[in-house]
């Protein structure tokens, strides 16, 4: 089935944003930052890649539990694990 069309704009902004938060973070260290400053702007990017990981995976269990591929055991299963 796929994404929605919001959630599909939702994910790609999530992700367009981690990708200008690494960039960020690459610049941070050529330019000698201290890792304080650099360990912050990671948990940045990792805690927005995580929220799109959380909507790529939302899709994905729809999809899977509409289809029935995938029991509810196993959608908790991957829940879990994720």
């Amino acid at each position: 089935m796929g994404f929605e069309t919001g959630t599909r704009e939702e994910v790609l902004n999530r992700l367009r944003r981690v990708e200008g938060q690494v960039r960020g973070i690459q610049r941070l260290i050529e330019q000698g930052a201290h890792c304080r400053k650099v360990a912050s702007q990671v948990k940045a990017a990792r805690t927005a890649l995580d929220a799109a990981g959380k909507l790529v995976l939302a899709c994905y269990l729809a999809d899977s539990i509409a289809a029935a591929d995938m029991s509810e055991r196993e959608a908790i299963d991957m829940i879990i694990k994720f």
